[in-house]
């Protein structure tokens, strides 16, 4: 059976979705976006990890007083709100592995130099760098994923709007049109 409806309708119809899409794509990616302004903070403020070991080890060697300045500003970059709010279920695994064990080592490294045992920490230095290092790297991949869902939503979202437009405005008949699409109606089957 063929029922006739108002072009109008099916305009209107047509238009709530492609602005539902575009809503819908546009919000995930201001999200999405909104998420990644810290990660460029997250990435500095671990990186500057790897500068204040190699600093903790200096000063370890020439019996700076300054050791135990340096041993508080290292744990608060490490423990600094950028890098605890990583312990949330969004964030990858891999990110909150590493990030845990940063911590974990801190524990030991921090009481070997407060005991002042430079030959444990000059044996175990490279390692914690190390592992500062694969921890920046996977904030570096974790922010780039977050560019990535961005680019494929926006894309999915235009996709499904082109898609909508073509499928959805395509003639339906194969002459091309009908008497009741010129008379301001068009033809469903329903």
């Amino acid at each position: 059976m063929i029922v006739k409806r108002p072009v109008s309708a099916s305009l209107a119809r047509a238009f709530f979705y492609i602005v539902l899409l575009s809503i819908l794509s546009t919000g995930i990616a201001l999200l999405t976006l909104a998420s990644s302004l810290r990660d460029a903070e997250a990435i500095n403020i671990a990186g500057s990890l790897r500068m204040q070991s190699y600093r903790l080890g200096y000063d370890l060697q020439s019996g700076s007083p300054q050791l135990n300045a340096h041993r508080q500003l290292f744990q608060q970059a490490l423990h600094s709100p950028v890098l605890t709010n990583l312990n949330v279920w969004y964030v990858p695994e891999a990110v909150k592995t590493r990030y845990a064990h940063l911590n974990a080592n801190w524990l030991e490294m921090n009481n070997r130099l407060s005991k002042g045992d430079l030959p444990w920490y000059q044996a175990n230095i490279n390692n914690y760098v190390n592992q500062i290092d694969l921890f920046v790297l996977a904030l570096q991949h974790y922010a780039e994923r977050k560019m990535l869902l961005v680019v494929a939503i926006s894309l999915a979202g235009g996709i499904g709007i082109f898609t909508l437009v073509f499928f959805y405005f395509a003639p339906h008949t194969p002459s091309g049109g009908c008497p009741a699409e010129s008379a301001g109606y068009r033809q469903s089957a329903y």
